[in-house]
């Protein structure tokens, strides 16, 4: 099945044992780095992320893939601006504390009106921003193409991994980074710098999100119609937009994966840290 074959992106923070590509130690060619704040607020969430194993997870996903050169996962204090990105000069992600706590900022303190939970309104958003800027990562290091832009492409395979989680925890991460794009999208106004920016406004990526979250398993992901989130005019083409999409990232990336079952089992266990 096409769909299973993007099981193996999917986070996960147990190690598992078996044999590694020829030539290369599992893991090694993928280095973590909890970079020391100085901020409060900052070490707070640098103490939990470490706790939580969350750079080691992510280093997991990674090591699935066969990586041609070194990558480098970061978290680090970025004098006040709440960002994340893929550099390719040093080959790293990085995601900014300031994000984390921008995020836990917005979160509802219990349950928003459209039921989102604080927790899933934190858990969503880190889980989404670290696989697009991994995605980035992927298209650079593999040499992928990206037919359109490439921020699209990194949101379609951050969210086409997400999908690959079990249900539950599926509509977990995605309501919560659904509720981002929303906050995000409040406070945007559709001017000219916005309109001309590489990135999609958040409304379209809202949508988007939740089309492809439609379109992979409309029962599960129903109450997305109920409640009005997605409107029916969209929803009627998810089923193809997901197809489509799910299709493409499978003949991209097949060749530079290995597969079996503990790939499977590293993805069923997926997002311990974020239970």
């Amino acid at each position: 099945m096409i769909r299973a074959l993007l099981l193996v992106l999917a986070l996960a923070l147990v190690p598992c044992a078996g044999p590694a590509w020829p030539g290369i130690v599992h893991g090694s060619r993928i280095r973590v780095v909890y970079q020391t704040p100085k901020a409060p607020e900052a070490q707070a969430i640098y103490r939990e992320m470490r706790s939580r194993r969350l750079l080691e997870g992510l280093r997991e996903i990674v090591s699935v893939v066969r990586l041609p050169q070194a990558l480098t996962l970061r978290l680090a204090e970025c004098n006040g601006e709440a960002n994340a990105w893929y550099a390719p000069e040093t080959q790293s992600v990085t995601v900014c504390y300031e994000f984390i706590q921008d995020v836990r900022e917005r979160a509802p303190t219990d349950t928003s009106p459209a039921g989102v939970t604080r927790h899933e309104a934190i858990v969503g958003p880190v889980a989404q921003v670290f696989l697009h800027e991994t995605g980035h990562a992927l298209f650079h290091l593999l040499d992928v193409p990206v037919l359109g832009r490439e921020e699209d492409a990194a949101d379609q395979l951050a969210t086409l991994i997400l999908l690959r989680l079990k249900p539950a925890q599926a509509r977990q991460i995605i309501n919560g980074s659904a509720f981002l794009f929303a906050s995000y999208g409040a406070e945007e106004k559709p001017e000219k710098e916005g309109l001309a920016d590489a990135h999609g406004l958040f409304q379209q990526r809202l949508y988007n999100l939740l089309c492809l979250a439609y379109g992979s398993d409309e029962r599960a992901f129903r109450y997305l119609i109920d409640r009005g989130d997605l409107p029916k005019e969209r929803a009627e083409n998810c089923g193809a937009e997901y197809d489509q999409a799910a299709l493409a990232m499978d003949r991209l990336f097949r060749r530079h994966l290995r597969w079996g079952q503990i790939e499977r089992e590293r993805v069923r266990r997926g997002f311990r840290w974020a239970r």
